[in-house]
């Protein structure tokens, strides 16, 4: 694990949760923090709402998972197909977010899935977010442990 990752982990244990305002993307700005616009995206993924998920991002965003394991995901298009299984989950389905430390652009999520089949359980994740001018221009997921 490199250092940088293991300083992100730190500090992301040592921080209280950060509580933010709700908003939906289409509310947000290029003055919205990037907590905001975080949560938007986070409303509407658990909304299951695609359209105002992925507004929440810049037209060229990428989402890395920096484990290798899923190819990157570039521009809005591209987001819309990953994520179309939002409108087939059932609806209890969604993330909770068990902490968020936020520095500057970046917002760094540990999330919760919940409302999966019975039997099946996902890991804790890292979400790490790079928002300017009120969109998601960013977003990597590190390799779980």
């Amino acid at each position: 694990m490199s250092y940088r990752l293991a300083g992100l982990i730190t500090l992301l244990a040592a921080a209280p949760v950060y509580s933010a305002t709700a908003a939906t993307c289409g509310t947000t700005t290029a003055t919205s923090s990037p907590a905001e616009v975080v949560q938007a995206q986070v409303d509407a993924y658990n909304a299951h709402d695609i359209e105002a998920f992925v507004a929440c991002y810049a037209e060229d965003a990428r989402v890395i998972d920096l484990s290798g394991k899923r190819p990157e995901v570039k521009g809005q298009a591209a987001l819309k197909q990953t994520f179309a299984f939002l409108g087939k989950v059932p609806k209890n389905f969604g993330v909770d977010i068990v902490k968020r430390v936020v520095d500057g652009p970046v917002v760094i999520d540990l999330e919760h899935l919940h409302g999966l089949p019975p039997g099946k359980h996902a890991p804790d994740s890292l979400a790490v977010y790079e928002v300017r001018n009120g969109k998601i221009v960013k977003l990597w997921f590190p390799p779980s442990t």
